[in-house]
């Protein structure tokens, strides 16, 4: 569990950048595939960029940013993610972290998920909104971090996150 929880929060520390109020909240959703196999509808503003050659999706204008991870799926992993065992993946980094959803006993397109979303403050001060999903195969667990500005009405990935999480597809 330890070992999760510290990937989990090296890729979300990773990749939390800065909002700002500069999205394009009507963005044309797309089909992405991306390089661990998920098919998923993402804003035409959110394009695949790299730092490190790790690829993830972001809006570089709003700092909207969508992060995917794989891991190898093993007995009891899902019932480890509790609501707070979600929360404290944030906390220890972030302020004013807030569990906003939490449901692990849903689905998406036919697979086990739990879709969680968290609010806090980064450490440059930024409100954002953290929707933390996590897809189970038999053998393999996807997870996808979505990071948007809280208070950002212009933003395409907040206006369309449910959208996007409801067309996770696993090739």
């Amino acid at each position: 569990m330890k070992k999760v929880l510290i990937i989990l929060m090296v890729v979300v520390m990773a990749f939390t950048i800065s909002a700002c109020d500069a999205g394009n909240k009507d963005a044309e959703l797309v089909d992405v595939t991306t390089e661990q196999g998920i098919n998923i509808k993402l804003p035409s503003d959110i394009t695949l960029q790299t730092i490190n050659g790790v690829p993830y999706y972001a809006n570089l204008e709003t700092g909207d940013n969508v992060v995917f991870t794989v891991m190898e799926t093993y007995e009891g992993l899902f019932n480890e993610f509790t609501e707070e065992n979600v929360l404290a993946l944030y906390q220890t980094n972030y302020s004013d972290t807030s569990l906003i959803s939490f449901s692990n006993d849903t689905k998406i397109n036919g697979k086990d998920a739990l879709i969680s979303k968290i609010t806090t403050t980064t450490t440059d001060g930024n409100n954002v909104t953290i929707a933390f999903v996590m897809v189970i195969t038999d053998s393999t667990t996807y997870i996808s971090n979505f990071t948007y500005g809280t208070n950002d009405n212009n933003s395409s990935l907040a206006n369309n996150i449910d959208t996007c999480i409801e067309s996770i597809t696993i090739n």
